[in-house]
């Protein structure tokens, strides 16, 4: 549970390397490998039921389930994440004997592994990886532009086991080790958030946020209210002639290729100079509907669109159905969408951007691919307005602002509620917005070439340490049957 409180909204930070201690220094202790995979499944299950209490809200709010159902299903997606803390709790019990230094030193190690692990299975589930706590603290998150979001999470698990090392040994070496990790981690940070020389275009961006719930959209005279909203917001923005307007995911209810006032709207302001990147819906022949991001320049749509990959859970499509096929309901109200096999990247002039819909921004494989790619400009559009007032907003702002220290990228968020906001290269956050408020941002943006370690070789890291953790875990299933079977024969 205090681990959740390091994480957004409430962003107790110094509780991310200390919640863990007493935890560790139990498992250091521990005889039993069962007793050790139950704390972590119970420690699993306190955590996610306290961090994403919003699957609630969506499940009651907008899937028509009863508030029972609503605790049932945070409940059993809360029991499936815990299978990740129960897997490094069993790990480093089961690779060492009780008080070896072994175990400590292989929770770290398994703790990258899982949370690499957490993004690909079942679809993947990237949010609130332990990194994202730090996203107000750009001092420590600057080695994520060689290991990822997953090295600073290593880092941070190694210095709760240094600091578990030292009670459980009761000696103060452990703490200056531990000492001396944070004095090299905050001096490389401090040399990466020097002031940046590299060379790159300037590009003024205004970011809007309309503050458009689905209540408001629900009726329609709602419609047209919050299309006038929008398209006046947008008219404003041109005003200050910037070379690029975001638009938010779902501000806009009507669709480019079925409204003719759309495009007149938009081109109408295009045409007054600024590009408009803006979400909609493409619909192909043979059924199948993807969620997109276009851009239009003043000479009109600029290439094909960005096509999103990572679908939302519980909002695009429902995971694990066999599971949870009491709430398919809600992928019947938000809409099913189909999911691309890769993404595309989104040029118009010196721009490249890479683009994120929404919660797939998280997803740290897909900003790195886009990178690799060519992008030299990251942008997510976001509609969060499903998710209440119970943290997802920030959630998934912090989680969102990696992208731009991994890839070295500005990063623009433009969110239909909040929070929106723009990124530096370094992870600063050079302008944010409030949540559930009406508003503009706006700002310069630095179009940028380098390629970071991360982009370069740095992903196949988690890789590795995977590849280690499942020898930890062989081993710890191997581990002491020798013995057994001795003292049976003899």
């Amino acid at each position: 549970m205090l681990f959740a409180l390091a994480f957004p909204p409430v962003e107790w930070v110094i509780l991310l390397p200390l919640a863990l201690v007493p935890w560790l220094v139990a498992l250091g202790r521990e005889e039993s490998r069962t007793r050790a995979l139950v704390s972590g499944a119970l420690f699993g299950m306190a955590y996610w039921c306290a961090s994403i209490p919003w699957i609630f809200y969506v499940v009651t709010h907008y899937g028509g389930q009863s508030p029972v159902m609503g605790v049932v299903c945070l409940v059993i997606l809360a029991g499936i994440l815990a299978e990740w803390p129960a897997i490094v709790a069993w790990g480093a019990v089961a690779c060492a004997p009780p008080g070896s230094a072994r175990r400590l030193a292989a929770f770290p190690l398994l703790w990258m592994a899982t949370e690499h692990w957490r993004t690909v299975a079942y679809g993947g589930f990237p949010w609130n990886l332990t990194g994202h706590a730090l996203y107000r603290h750009p001092l420590w998150l600057q080695t994520a532009s060689v290991w990822g979001v997953f090295g600073v999470g290593l880092l941070v698990m190694t210095t709760s086991a240094l600091l578990a090392a030292a009670i459980l040994r009761r000696r103060a070496q452990p703490i200056a080790w531990a000492t001396l990790l944070a004095f090299g981690v905050g001096g490389w940070g401090a040399w990466r958030l020097a002031p940046v020389r590299g060379e790159g275009d300037r590009v003024p961006v205004v970011l809007l946020q309309p503050n458009l719930t689905e209540e408001m959209r629900s009726t329609p005279e709602g419609v047209l209210a919050s299309y006038q909203a929008v398209i006046a917001q947008v008219a404003a923005a041109a005003q200050a002639g910037p070379a690029l307007i975001v638009i938010p995911e779902s501000a806009l209810p009507v669709y480019w290729e079925h409204s003719e006032t759309l495009r007149q709207d938009l081109s109408a302001v295009a045409r007054r100079g600024p590009a408009i990147l803006f979400n909609d819906v493409e619909e192909q022949a043979d059924g199948r509907s993807y969620n997109v991001a276009r851009l239009l320049a003043p000479q009109g749509l600029a290439g094909p669109p960005y096509r999103k990959v990572h679908l939302v859970p519980f909002g695009e499509y429902v995971p694990l159905p066999k599971i949870f096929f009491f709430v398919r309901q809600i992928s019947t109200e938000i809409g099913e969408f189909a999911a691309a096999s890769e993404p595309t990247l989104v040029r118009h002039g010196p721009l490249r951007i890479g683009t994120a819909v929404c919660y797939e921004i998280i997803y740290p494989a897909l900003a790195r691919r886009e990178t690799a790619d060519g992008a030299n400009l990251l942008v997510t559009i976001s509609n969060d307005s499903w998710y209440g007032r119970a943290g997802a907003q920030e959630q998934h702002f912090a989680g969102a602002l990696l992208r731009s220290v991994e890839n070295g990228r500005y990063l623009l968020r433009a969110a239909i509620t909040g929070v929106s906001g723009i990124i530096d290269e370094r992870g600063r956050i050079v302008a944010e917005s409030r949540p559930n408020v009406r508003a503009e941002l706006s700002g310069t943006v630095r179009i940028a070439e380098e390629r970071t370690a991360w982009v370069r070789w740095g992903f196949r890291m988690p890789v590795v340490a995977g590849v280690f953790a499942g020898a930890v875990l062989l081993f710890g299933l191997v581990r002491l049957r020798p013995p057994r079977k001795l003292r049976a024969e003899s």
